[in-house]
């Protein structure tokens, strides 16, 4: 319920805020900046998602946790989402998640709530992403028959 009401606020404040920036440049002014910022947001989205994967390939190549990657591709994934919806609000949180530092600061209050939240499980010596490879048991098969 709380999720549908925060979708009708969004959508009257962006609707109010299309109605005042349309009375202050004219509608077709306010049309056409819509439309070039989500063209422009759909090419930033583009070239923001090509570079994480480029960099979550990496990290799964060289064997390492790509925390840091995954939690960037969710905000580019949000960010996608903001800019394809019509609206300067949403536009403007979408181009605010494209931007690389938010993104940092994100993942490290993600980070520090789910290091909270969970004790930390999953840090190797090594440092924060890694696999501590102490943590892994190998177990041998057991032949039933012999017993």
């Amino acid at each position: 319920m709380r999720f549908l009401a925060l979708f009708g606020v969004i959508a009257l404040a962006e609707m109010a805020t299309f109605l005042w920036v349309g009375s202050r440049i004219g509608l077709a002014w306010a049309l056409g900046l819509a439309l070039l910022t989500a063209l422009l947001g759909s090419f930033l989205v583009k070239v923001a998602g090509l570079s994480v994967i480029a960099r979550l390939r990496g990290r799964l190549r060289d064997g390492e946790v790509p925390g840091r990657e995954l939690s960037d591709a969710g905000a580019i994934l949000v960010a996608g989402a903001f800019l394809i919806s019509p609206g300067f609000i949403t536009d403007t949180l979408g181009f605010i998640l494209l931007i690389p530092a938010v993104r940092a600061w994100i993942y490290q209050a993600l980070s520090r709530r789910l290091s909270a939240r969970f004790g930390g499980y999953g840090r190797g010596p090594q440092g924060a992403g890694t696999l501590d490879m102490g943590d892994v048991i190998d177990v041998e098969p057991v032949d039933r028959d012999q017993s």
